[in-house]
């Protein structure tokens, strides 16, 4: 299973911004559309000037191994994720899928006895045994027919065009894995503020760096007790998350203390106001 942590800092522009926190050479596909490769320089890769809304995201190993996921980017906003690629796979699921377009964009479209209405966007329907299936896409008096060839773990997509009369085979293209979002069970998991701020501040933290406790605090901050292996390693800790821009504001509430079980040290993570 795969770790996704998200977090939500401020940025300029009309649209909005994604950093996809990956090692480097993986690419990153946005909407279907390459983003580039992640880079070790950046740390991850840095997609600009996203339209505001839903998008779907591909992370691409150069060896074939992939994992997908939705995001909501929002006007003004830099959504910031970690990608683990334990997450990637090359097997695909089974099952296939079949995503209908269609000109004009309301239709009825009839599928293996089921009968789905086309209001506006593109529908996918999923979890479809490979096989050869009959579609019936229709638009107020014209009917449109033809066969499917649903294969093992792909994606099909067609789409139907009452001007032509034709149902046309736009792509098919093997189905990414879905990256799974599990909360971890620490202190953080009952505390009641947002998801984000959660998953932000276990996004930072390294392996040797686990999470005692954790409280809320004024000024939208949460306070969390770490248990680390020495001293040194809790200031080079806090000396190191002072770049990230996953907070508004990161300070010791401690210095780090010995105590029986092990190494302590209480850092404040702040979030801004809206995040």
């Amino acid at each position: 299973m795969a770790a996704i942590f998200f977090a939500v800092t401020a940025a300029g522009g009309p649209g909005g911004n994604l950093f996809v926190r990956v090692s480097p050479g993986f690419e990153i596909l946005v909407d279907g559309a390459s983003a580039g490769l992640s880079t070790a320089s950046e740390g991850g890769k840095l997609v600009k000037n996203l339209a505001a809304g839903a998008h779907h995201v591909i992370v691409r190993s150069s060896d074939g191994r992939e994992g997908a996921f939705d995001v909501s980017v929002m006007a003004g906003q830099t959504i910031d994720i970690a990608v683990s690629p334990l997450g990637l796979r090359r097997k695909a699921d089974e099952n296939g899928a079949l995503r209908v377009m269609s000109n004009p964009n309301e239709c009825t479209i009839q599928f293996r006895g089921t009968t789905t209405e086309k209001r506006g966007g593109d529908v996918t329907i999923d979890a479809i045994p490979p096989g050869h299936y009959p579609l019936t896409v229709s638009h107020e008096s014209k009917t449109l027919r033809t066969d499917i060839d649903v294969p093992k773990g792909m994606i099909v997509t067609v789409q139907a065009d009452f001007t032509s009369g034709l149902i046309h085979t736009i792509e098919t293209r093997r189905r990414a894995r879905r990256i799974e979002v599990a909360e971890a069970n620490d202190a953080l998991t009952s505390l009641p503020v947002p998801s984000h701020w959660k998953t932000a501040i276990r996004g930072t933290l390294p392996a040797g760096a686990s999470i005692v406790n954790a409280t809320t605090v004024a000024d939208n901050g949460i306070k969390v007790t770490l248990r680390i292996p020495s001293e040194d390693v809790g200031y080079s800790l806090l000396a190191s998350l002072q770049s990230s821009t996953a907070f508004s504001g990161i300070r010791a509430a401690s210095a780090p203390r010995r105590e029986s079980i092990g190494w302590l040290f209480d850092l404040n993570f702040y979030f801004a106001a809206g995040r």
